[in-house]
């Protein structure tokens, strides 16, 4: 499908040729399955690939049943038979990989997280693509044995399971998914439009290229993307880029981060329940108020910026917040989940120019796809029956999906400067109190504390163990659907066979 040069006034985005998951997370279907590939025959993997790009939805579908999604690492797309010189195109972080040494050190996947521990991703371990089913629960069996019946030129590496929890928590215990970006040029769509007006943004929308290669960023620039020689392309399925020397591989398509975690739920608890210092004579209710000063939402998900003092279901779903009026953090500490990933209008710039601020976080937003894995700790995801439950040794946590058109400058810089990092907006020690991977014992940049700013004095929490363990990861191609069937064709005459 060739597409006209991107211009300055083109806004809109070809939805017709996009992955829905760009545009959707599929929430009416509340189970999902990830099946992880690996291809040994490149002919037989491409021939199921090209039935596949027929029935992949696409942004513009309403799916009733099942929605299916495609994507690939770097390895999947040379076993396919992509040129070498092809594929040196995309990004570097794609190409080398999460699981690259000096990239998991800065990513902070040492010691418990280190790739030589993971399941899947590393080594021998490497996958090759990613299908994602999503269907209605009594559905999902039969969709997703017909695709492993059907998928040829490999196997199946590992199944991942996924299942919404009551009141669209994680584990625990906290609603999730609350705060996400809005994304310029999507056409109107009423049905769209109508679910969106129950939303808030706490920016404006962004432009598509932040999350869509092929279309202008925040930068009003394009986002660097892959391409192709026309002698790759015989069948001109891709189109032309806009200086019209290449054709446009990366055109409609984006880059998606998965990091499978565990969640040590137990010990989570055990930890505030033990450790909290916040006021009050009820232990249940001191641990609660630790989780949502190191969350910066109550578990219904009221931001602690709008109900500092208790838990306000009414403010569920408020998301439209600055943190500005509470530069300090006495309301919600400067170290919190949400402030580290997100913080608004906040960061330690010298003359604290909330606009400049605002206008540097917009550039490191991700759209976020994550699901939850493993059985609840309790059907009810009440925090103080979670907390009162007996300790168990389910595996659980969270598949933590996003979608960048950048690696490096949205996933891998608020993972490495914002979660990670011991020193962030002013604070030293202080690493992201919920995701983030601890340092070892005696490091000399120590990221192990949590502080909460509070009058007469502050409150420090110190030697805090890590809640959390990289279970695996990967960087994946998630293209359009030009691009789809121009990985799933049978390699152009100029490559090698």
């Amino acid at each position: 499908m060739a597409s006209p040069p991107v211009s300055e006034n083109e806004e809109l985005l070809e939805i017709e040729d996009i992955q829905g998951l760009v545009l959707r997370g599929y929430g009416k279907f509340k189970a999902a399955r990830y099946l992880l590939l690996r291809i040994d025959d490149a002919q037989r993997a491409r021939a199921y690939l090209q039935d596949l790009a027929t029935r992949i939805n696409r942004a513009n579908d309403t799916p009733e049943t099942v929605a299916m999604q495609i994507a690939f690492t770097a390895s999947g797309l040379a076993r396919l038979g992509m040129a070498p010189d092809v594929l040196a195109t995309f990004s570097r972080e794609f190409t080398e990989g999460m699981d690259q040494t000096d990239r998991s050190e800065a990513l902070g996947d040492r010691d418990a997280n280190d790739p030589q521990h993971w399941e899947w991703g590393h080594g021998s371990e490497a996958v090759d693509a990613m299908l994602m089913v999503y269907a209605l629960e009594p559905l999902l069996e039969t969709h997703v044995a017909s695709e492993k019946a059907a998928f040829a030129g490999g196997f199946i590496a590992l199944e991942k399971h996924t299942t919404s929890l009551a009141g669209e928590k994680e584990h625990f215990g906290w609603r999730d998914g609350l705060s996400m970006p809005k994304i310029a040029g999507v056409p109107e769509d009423p049905e769209r439009e109508a679910r969106k007006r129950k939303r808030e943004w706490w920016t404006d929308p962004i432009p598509p290229g932040e999350f869509v290669l092929g279309y202008r960023n925040d930068y009003k620039a394009l986002t660097e993307y892959p391409t192709a020689g026309f002698g790759d392309d015989p069948t001109n399925v891709l189109p032309q880029t806009p200086d019209g020397t290449r054709k446009s591989l990366g055109r409609n398509g984006t880059y998606l981060v998965y990091r499978e975690m565990t969640q040590h739920v137990h010990a989570y608890w055990n930890y505030l329940a033990t450790n909290s210092r916040e006021p009050g004579d009820d232990t249940a209710a001191r641990a609660i108020a630790l989780g949502a000063k190191m969350v910066g939402r109550w578990p219904s998900g009221a931001p602690l910026i709008t109900s500092p003092d208790a838990d306000d279901p009414t403010h569920a779903t408020d998301n439209k917040f600055m943190y500005a009026q509470d530069h300090v953090g006495v309301h919600c500490p400067r170290g919190a989940h949400i402030r580290r990933a997100n913080p608004r209008d906040v960061l330690a710039l010298e003359d604290r120019d909330e606009d400049a601020s605002k206008s540097m976080v917009r550039k490191h937003q991700m759209v976020r796809r994550g699901r939850p894995f493993g059985r609840p700790v309790v059907e009810s995801m009440d925090t103080r029956a979670i907390m009162s439950a007996p300790p168990d040794t389910e595996r659980r946590g969270l598949h933590f999906i996003c979608l960048v058109g950048d690696i490096n400058r949205q996933f891998e810089f608020v993972q490495r400067a914002w979660i990670h990092s011991g020193n962030f907006d002013s604070m030293y020690k202080d690493g992201d109190p919920i995701a983030g991977g601890r340092r070892a014992h005696g490091s000399e940049n120590p990221n192990n504390e949590f502080t909460c700013p509070a009058v007469p004095v502050r409150r420090k929490y110190k030697a805090m163990p890590q809640f959390t363990t990289l279970v695996g990861g990967a960087y994946f191609f998630l293209p359009g659907l030009a691009a789809l069937r121009f990985i799933a064709r049978h390699p152009s005459p100029v490559q090698a066979p």
